[in-house]
């Protein structure tokens, strides 16, 4: 019996992908389990605020933490961790809106919210949205993680020094990469960022807007809005330059 794995990560990009490969390391070693999908499906998301995953033997995609359940035993799952800059995920989300069908929404409906979200543009939305409450909630529990029993991917790490951080993953699962199967670096290889144009399970063969790298706001957002969102993300943005890898703290600034 192993403790299970939880995938903790903030809505963000390269979430899709960066499971599918710590499924496939997972491989023979822990069963994944639809545990929030299956409060989705219930519609009764917010119970997993109050339920615990199975500790045993289980990989298990927890991307709702602002519905982390902070009463249950930390010290009975191991955490795989991931976030991204917020000012570069709600550039995301914002694509997203303008592509994505939401849960129960009518074809009218989801028409009326992309035409209002166009006309709205990136600036004004970015502005609009806070995600401090998924932030908060995914910091207010790595926070009580003990060190040893978490690793942290990041999307900059993800994207900048894929082979690096994937071993890394690797080995804190118990499977040094030299064990991976063929297939299993089959799987893997379809990941990094120079083969997304060939996988078809990667998120942007279905929907516009997707990126690749850290720094998009940059590129996509007004001056006077990144100083803004820099002020209104600035203690999370600190604690992700000193808590990711030294290689790309700069993407934080």
């Amino acid at each position: 019996m192993a403790r299970s794995i939880i995938f903790l990560t903030t809505p963000t990009s390269a979430t899709g992908s960066m499971y599918r490969v710590i499924r496939t390391i997972a491989t023979g070693r822990y069963e994944p389990v639809r545990w929030i999908e299956a409060f989705y499906d219930a519609r009764r998301i917010q119970d997993a605020e109050r339920e615990a995953p199975p500790p045993e033997d289980s990989l298990i995609l927890y991307n709702v933490p602002q519905h982390f359940n902070h009463g249950m035993r930390l010290l009975d799952y191991r955490y795989i961790l991931n976030a991204r800059d917020p000012r570069d995920t709600i550039c995301n989300q914002y694509h997203w809106e303008l592509v994505h069908e939401a849960p129960l929404e009518t074809p009218e409906q989801t028409a009326a919210r992309r035409a209002r979200v166009a006309r709205e543009g990136i600036d004004a939305y970015a502005l609009r949205v806070d995600n401090n409450l998924y932030i908060k909630g995914w910091f207010d529990a790595v926070r009580r993680i003990a060190p040893p029993d978490r690793i942290f991917v990041g999307y900059a790490m993800y994207c900048l020094h894929f082979d690096e951080i994937v071993g890394r993953v690797s080995e804190f699962m118990g499977v040094p990469p030299e064990a991976w199967t063929r297939k299993q670096r089959r799987h893997i290889a379809r990941e990094r960022v120079e083969n997304l144009a060939e996988n078809p399970a990667w998120i942007g063969q279905k929907w516009a807007g997707t990126d690749i790298a850290p720094g998009r706001h940059r590129h996509e957002l007004q001056p006077e809005t990144i100083r803004i969102l820099t002020g209104r993300y600035r203690w999370f943005l600190d604690f992700l330059r000193r808590f990711d890898d030294p290689r790309v703290a700069h993407t934080y600034e």
